[in-house]
C-alpha cells in the first residue's frame, strides 16, 4: 500500500470536516504518487516530493518554474538564432516570416498553457489547498515539454 493509500485510506472522502493538513496531505500525496492517470511520468511528478507542506510544495513548484521557464527563454532565442542563421538559401524575407510565425506560435502557447494550467486547475482542485501547487506542477510539466520541442525542432549546428 502506497503512503497516500495509506493515510488517505481512513478517510475516503476528504470533506470541509477534515483536519485541513490531511486534506492538503492527501491530495498532495495523490499528485506526487501519480493518483492521477499518466501523472508519473511528468517531469514534476518527484520534483518537490520533500515538501511537508502545501505552502512549501507550492514554493518549491513556483521556484522550479521559474527556473523553467528561463530554460524556455533560453530556447526561444537559440531558435531565433538557428533560424537568423539558416542557410538554406531563403532569404531575409522569408525569415523574418519565419521569425514571426515562430513568434505566433510561442504567443499562442503561453495563451493555452496559462489556460490550461490557471482557473482550470484550480476548479479541478475544487479551490482546495493543493490548486496553487497543482497550478505550478501544470505549468512546470508543460514548459519543460515546450523547451524539449522547441530545442529537438531547432537544434544549434
Amino acid at each position: 500500500m502506497t503512503k497516500h493509500e495509506q493515510l488517505c485510506a481512513a478517510r475516503p472522502r476528504h470533506t470541509r470536516r477534515s483536519p485541513p493538513l490531511v486534506r492538503a496531505l492527501c491530495g498532495l500525496l495523490a499528485l506526487v504518487e501519480g493518483a492521477t492517470p499518466g501523472f508519473a511520468d511528468q517531469p514534476s511528478a518527484r520534483l518537490c516530493a520533500d515538501e511537508t507542506s502545501g505552502v512549501g510544495t507550492a514554493s518549491c513548484m513556483h521556484k522550479a518554474l521559474d527556473e523553467a521557464d528561463r530554460k524556455l527563454n533560453a530556447a526561444y532565442k537559440k531558435a531565433q538564432l538557428v533560424i537568423e542563421q539558416d542557410d538554406r538559401g531563403q532569404d531575409g524575407k522569408a525569415r523574418a516570416a519565419w521569425t514571426a510565425q515562430l513568434a505566433a506560435a510561442q504567443r499562442a502557447w503561453i495563451a493555452f498553457r496559462d489556460a490550461d494550467c490557471g482557473d482550470l486547475v484550480v476548479s479541478e482542485w475544487n479551490s482546495g489547498s493543493g490548486a496553487t501547487a497543482a497550478a505550478y506542477a501544470c505549468r512546470y510539466d508543460k514548459t519543460v515539454q515546450r523547451t524539449e520541442e522547441i530545442l529537438s525542432r531547432y537544434p544549434l549546428h
